[in-house]
């Protein structure tokens, strides 16, 4: 999925068996995951699904991939087209890999292929009516993937847990000890944490703008894409959110950093979640500047 993951255990008893057994259950669903939604993956259902693209041919899918598609059309809805699963292919004209190169006089090519109320999807059965068509679920299946390992930890019982993939936590219970865990916000800068948060079952989600830039026109540009006019958004540098669920605080996070700052706190009051953003201008905002334990 594109980025580092660590699942810690923190319990006072020897290494068991048991545990062995659990980290091999945990590491097979997060492979499960990785080879049924990377669109790298020649054998993933997203890769199935975009080389059908125009073909005429539907891919019917199973319950949990089914969910997710229903999860993403819910969440491009809510956000008036702003997170859109089909706008990965807007990255032909923005390469944000390191060394890439921006090519925004072909948008107008890419841009015809963009849009979810193009997508022919039905009782679970799906197709992208373009040949070139992708969907990518990149921004729901980290998060996702949390959420399912921090589930699999707690049917074991009795455990002190925190996953971390690629920056989000799903923490599960306290420390061995009894302490919240610690877990601290990147500062987009490099310097010291921007604050560090005392959790205890909950997910905390971060959606950032400065990870991945390109140079274009004397202009540093982030990766997060308007889907609709398909240039990078002036919006907010970093965006953190607490939610039972990582899926969800993952949601409101992305679409969050598709917006502009005045649009963002909108959007993150509305949600009613605890938030943090760094906002364009690199001052900070949100109700998290108060607190740092949650629960």
């Amino acid at each position: 999925m594109g980025g580092p993951a660590s699942i810690v255990i923190d319990d006072d008893s020897p290494p068991s068996d048991g545990h062995a057994a659990l980290f091999t259950s945990l590491h097979s669903r997060l492979n499960q995951l990785e080879s049924r939604y990377s669109r790298f993956q020649a054998g993933s259902v997203v890769n199935l699904i975009n080389r059908r693209a125009g073909s005429g041919v539907v891919t019917e899918v199973d319950r949990e991939t089914a969910s997710l598609l229903h999860f993403a059309a819910e969440l491009w809805r809510a956000s008036e087209g702003l997170f859109d699963i089909t706008s990965g292919v807007l990255r032909k004209a923005w390469d944000f890999r390191s060394g890439g190169s921006a090519s925004p006089a072909r948008l107008a090519e890419y841009l015809s292929k963009v849009g979810w109320e193009l997508v022919e999807y039905e009782n679970d059965a799906i197709h992208l009516p373009f040949a070139g068509m992708e969907i990518d679920l990149g921004g729901l299946v980290k998060e996702y993937a949390a959420d399912c390992i921090g589930a699999l930890i707690r049917e074991a019982g009795g455990l002190s847990a925190l996953v971390e993939l690629a920056g989000d936590v799903v923490a599960i219970g306290n420390q061995g000890n009894g302490q919240p865990w610690q877990v601290g916000i990147r500062d987009p800068d490099g310097g010291d944490a921007l604050l560090t948060l005392s959790l205890c079952d909950v997910a905390v989600a971060t959606s950032g703008n400065y990870a991945r830039t390109i140079e274009h026109a004397g202009r540093k540009l982030g990766h997060f894409l308007n889907p609709a006019t398909g240039w990078p958004v002036d919006g907010p540098i970093s965006v953190s959110a607490l939610d039972r669920q990582c899926l969800t605080a993952g949601a409101i996070t992305t679409v969050a950093c598709l917006k502009t700052d005045n649009q963002a706190e909108r959007w993150l009051e509305d949600a009613d979640l605890p938030w943090l953003m760094m906002k364009s201008c690199g001052n900070l905002s949100g109700p998290l500047l108060e607190t740092t334990s949650h629960q």
